[in-house]
C-alpha cells in the first residue's frame, strides 16, 4: 500500500509520499514518487503518484 498526502494549512500546502515499494515479498526498493517542477519565484507544480510499482515507474 502506498500513501499520498496534501495537507491545506493557513501558512502554506504540504505534501508527502512515501517511497517504498514492494514487488513481492522480498523485492522492497526505494522509488521516488513525488515530482517537482517549478519557476523560481512564480509557481510550483507538484505530482505525487500512488499505486503498485508498475503504475509508480510508468510515471
Amino acid at each position: 500500500m502506498t500513501y499520498c498526502v496534501a495537507l491545506l494549512l493557513e501558512e502554506g500546502l504540504v505534501l508527502a509520499s512515501d517511497t517504498r515499494t514492494n514487488a513481492g515479498v522480498d523485492q522492497v526498493a526505494i522509488f521516488p514518487k513525488m515530482y517537482t517542477f517549478s519557476v523560481p519565484g512564480e509557481r510550483v507544480i507538484t505530482l505525487l503518484t500512488a499505486g503498485n510499482l508498475a503504475i509508480t515507474q510508468l510515471v
